[in-house]
């Protein structure tokens, strides 16, 4: 088995996979061959009018990589073991573990925002690791829209959806609607923002324009809440599977 001791929401995990972290991409430093003991239904099981398990962590042997559960901080002791801060989970893999994510309605705000940055920064590391191709594929409008779309949801992980908008936009003019929920409060029309461009043969300007998917239903229904001369018609769009 393989062992992380990873903190995630504040607190401690001690992580224990079938399968090596590093085949899904973590980068950590990461325990090779440790053996785990774990009785889950003896440690966890908790009849009525006895103590509460403690359920606490220790490890033995010559490079110290056997682990074991025990319901409490006296058997670790009679056993000999050493102890271990930390909460016992265990996954197949990396990837199971990395998907867990804290209920939005029962994390408290430090624990929401705490799992946030989390996102961001696996964000980050997984763009850096599968970064777009570095130029479209043509100078041609369609090409360089769906270039900047995937650069987008590549590197911002609260954008969902990118709606191309070319129809009655100037032939030099990109107009994309960027689908993301993290975009602060919504306006009451929403406006677009001019980025600067700078793909070589390929003179266009970037519109865009951000909105919530309550928005994007809203806009649905009554398309005059568009910026003016942006129509929904003829749309292309591109989500974060393609």
């Amino acid at each position: 088995m393989f062992l992380v001791e990873h903190s995630r929401l504040g607190a401690r995990n001690l992580v224990f996979t079938w399968e090596d972290p590093r085949k899904d991409g973590y980068t950590g430093y990461v325990t090779e061959g440790v053996t785990l003991d774990y009785d889950m239904e003896a440690v966890h099981k908790w009849p009525d009018g006895t103590p509460r398990p403690e359920v606490c962590v220790g490890r033995t042997g010559p490079d110290l990589k056997h682990y074991k559960v025990f319901r409490f901080a006296r058997d670790l002791q009679e056993a000999g073991y050493q102890p271990v801060a930390g909460t016992p989970l265990v996954f197949g893999s990396w990837r199971k573990y990395a998907e867990l994510r804290p209920d939005p309605d029962q994390a408290d705000e430090e624990q929401w925002w705490e799992y946030l940055d989390e996102v961001d920064e696996d964000t980050r590391r997984w763009a850096k690791r599968t970064q777009p191709d570095e130029k479209p594929a043509s100078t041609a409008r369609d090409d360089v829209a769906f270039w900047l779309a995937r650069k987008h949801i590549v590197t911002d992980s609260g954008i969902r959806e990118v709606w191309y908008l070319p129809k009655g936009a100037p032939a030099g003019e990109i107009r994309l609607l960027e689908v993301n929920d993290r975009v602060g409060v919504p306006a009451d029309k929403p406006e677009p923002v001019d980025f600067g461009l700078n793909v070589e043969g390929a003179p266009f300007r970037l519109f865009v324009t951000d909105v919530t998917r309550e928005e994007l239903e809203r806009i649905k229904q009554d398309p005059s809440q568009l910026p003016k001369g942006w129509v929904l018609a003829d749309a292309k769009v591109w989500g974060r599977r393609k």
